[in-house]
């Protein structure tokens, strides 16, 4: 009772845990202050300052280029040469006298010829039949549709074609589609034919993009992977799932888990590499976790200044784990199985004892250490098979294109113009890939 009137605080359990509590909690407003303090002066500048990430120590920055002394690059003799031209030259051009000791050397140079547009009309021939009554024509196998009254010059396939990819591959909106091509090629273009010529390219191509939904639900490994997405005033989800050679694409209203289980089906027997979407948990297929978006996670976690040292220390040791893991798969071939196998239940044990429960943790840390046990199976996957990868990369790059054609472009005023983009841009990515690959 003294004490407590002299102005000193009980020493019990109960206060000295209210103490802690306040402390951390005050660290972590000064961080959230900081931050939002951080985040109002770069509004203010005239130039926003680029965040990047301090994850290489500067005492470990290499320099960009190649190294002093490396071998030249050159690009590479050309096997066909299309025309030659000679060059004489017998006389300086100053002192105006005969050179001696002639030589001769050869440039190549290879550059894009002058493109026109090459106009085709064709002389179409046709008559009322006598027994059925209907008018009959002519096709040539070049010809893209039918003549009538009021259809008489229409975009051949070529350009059709060039720009689709260009828009659903390249990024590129058909506005800026339209200046290229009477930039380069003297071609007048409006991006509402464009916009058109898509939608009846999707409906021929439907029956591709089934037999490409078909052929990837046949896929060994799968990755997935979704971003924000409008049609109209509604919001939407874009979704990609891609394998080694087939990518498809698909705007859908919903981001729940029936999404993925109709595209890949009930009797999907491959891996599916994903993230951290809830929606892919009550899937029943085999599914892989992505390592990339745990240690942004724990490096993420590491640079919060309201995590005390000891739990910091403990999210650096899952950093190093994971790395550890994955040095250990790049060089499975370097190892005897039996050595592989040791290492690789090493770093299981590892894991199984940093993602045990703790009461003495962050609570951040107990909510990665929670999500990590959680799905405690699905991580380490690629140390058992290397076709299975450690990361959702692949399904990022393939989202990436859509991203960018979502800020440069927008996304869509009508539900058709989503499906064609479905279409068109499965159909372009994937002959892309296939192309790449060959």
């Amino acid at each position: 009772m003294d004490g407590e009137r002299a102005g000193t605080s009980p020493e019990c359990a109960g206060c000295r845990e209210r103490d802690a509590r306040i402390a951390e909690l005050q660290r972590r407003l000064a961080d959230v202050e900081r931050k939002l303090e951080q985040v109002t002066r770069d509004t203010q500048r005239q130039t926003a300052k680029f965040p990047r990430r301090k994850l290489i120590p500067p005492e470990q920055h290499q320099t960009p280029g190649r190294k002093p002394g490396h071998d030249g690059a050159f690009r590479a003799i050309p096997k066909t040469v299309d025309r030659t031209i000679d060059v004489p030259c017998r006389k300086c051009p100053e002192c105006r006298v005969t050179l001696v000791e002639p030589q001769t050397r050869e440039l190549f140079q290879t550059d894009i010829p002058p493109i026109t547009p090459q106009v085709t009309k064709f002389v179409v021939h046709g008559g009322t039949c006598p027994c059925c009554g209907k008018y009959r024509q002519g096709r040539h196998e070049e010809q893209i549709t039918d003549p009538t009254p009021v259809v008489t010059n229409v975009l051949g396939p070529r350009v059709l074609a060039m720009a689709a990819d260009w828009k659903h591959r390249l990024g590129i909106v058909y506005r800026k589609i339209t200046e290229l091509f009477d930039t380069c090629f003297g071609l007048s273009v409006s991006p509402g034919a464009l916009s058109r010529a898509e939608i009846r390219f999707a409906r021929r191509a439907l029956p591709t993009y089934e037999w490409l939904i078909e052929a990837l639900r046949q896929a060994g490994v799968v990755h997935a992977d979704e971003t924000g997405w409008r049609i109209s005033r509604r919001n939407a989800w874009l979704w990609v799932f891609a394998s080694k050679d087939i990518t498809i694409y698909a705007i859908r209203f919903s981001r729940g888990h029936e999404v993925p289980a109709d595209l890949l089906g009930q009797d999907f027997s491959g891996v599916l590499i994903v993230d951290g979407l809830a929606s892919y948990d009550v899937l029943e297929c085999v599914k892989g976790r992505c390592v990339g978006h745990i240690l942004r996670r724990a490096r993420g976690l590491t640079e919060s200044d309201a995590l005390p040292q000891s739990d910091r220390d403990h999210v650096e040791s899952l950093i190093t784990l994971l790395k550890t893991a994955l040095d250990t798969a790049a060089r499975r071939d370097e190892w005897a199985e039996s050595t592989y196998s040791r290492k690789r239940a090493q770093i299981e044990r590892a894991f199984d004892d940093w993602i045990t429960p703790s009461d003495h943790r962050h609570a951040d840390v107990k909510r990665l250490a929670k999500h990590l046990r959680h799905h405690r199976h699905e991580w380490l996957l690629f140390l058992y098979d290397p076709e299975i990868p450690a990361t959702n990369n692949h399904g990022e790059r393939q989202i990436r294109p859509a991203v960018i054609l979502r800020k440069l472009g927008s996304c869509h005023r009508h539900i058709l113009h989503a499906l064609a983009h479905d279409i068109t841009a499965s159909l372009t990515t994937t002959c892309m890939g296939s192309c790449a690959g060959g």
